[in-house]
């Protein structure tokens, strides 16, 4: 593979695992927010660009395995790793058919459609291949189409891609990747501004008024 074309892999591969953060912080903030649309939705955006990631790094046909292979020698990637499953990567392929077979596959039976909990508790019948799409809070498992994804478990292992793939990056364009951390410096550093001039205006605000009655003087 020459530079060229592992350039633009390399910004591809950045930019999915950038993706995938702001996905999870979304996700974050739904979970405390206790929105349960937002943790659905955040919880589907993370699958789709580590479903990118892990196609990119494990592809699944015969002609793409020598790009995949030359991308896994790059960054040191083992072909057994946690972010190789086949379940994430082909997660949208053919995705109105798998809704279709879904659907046949579970007529009849009680499903479950965008639940946030435990769709297990004692007594409700429930089984993973009934849950179209729900999020477990206490296994930390996504589900989708009758099949779970450990959020945390994905969490770690597109860390471990992302660790890999930005120490490239570095290599690659350091003059790039220095702008870039400065930029970053500079908008921590404003935002830190913000957050303490934020705080001691409301400092201000909690503070007792000072008196400034006058007192009369005694006849």
């Amino acid at each position: 593979m020459d530079n060229n074309t592992l350039a633009i892999y390399i910004h591809e591969l950045r930019n999915q695992i950038m993706h995938t953060e702001a996905s999870f912080n979304l996700f974050n903030q739904a979970m405390t927010n206790r929105a349960g649309p937002g943790v659905l939705f955040a919880g589907q955006m993370i699958l789709m660009p580590g479903s990118q990631i892990a196609s990119l790094l494990w592809p699944a046909r015969a002609r793409a395995r020598a790009r995949g292979e030359a991308l896994r020698k790059v960054l040191g990637l083992e072909e057994k790793h946690p972010l190789n499953d086949r379940r994430l990567s082909e997660i949208w392929e053919h995705s109105d058919e798998k809704i279709e077979e879904w659907i046949t596959a579970t007529k009849g039976k009680r499903v479950v459609i965008d639940f946030v909990g435990n769709p297990f508790q004692e007594g409700s019948g429930v089984t993973e291949d009934v849950i179209y799409r729900a999020y477990n809070p206490e296994s930390k498992t996504y589900y989708f189409r009758g099949v779970g994804y450990n959020l945390e478990a994905v969490a770690k292992a597109i860390g471990d891609v992302a660790n890999r793939v930005n120490a490239i990056y570095r290599q690659m364009f350091p003059e790039r990747a220095k702008a870039e951390d400065e930029a970053r410096a500079r908008m921590m550093e404003a935002m830190q501004a913000q957050a303490a001039a934020a705080q001691a205006e409301a400092g201000e605000a909690a503070a007792p008024a000072a008196d400034t009655r006058e007192e009369k003087a005694d006849a």
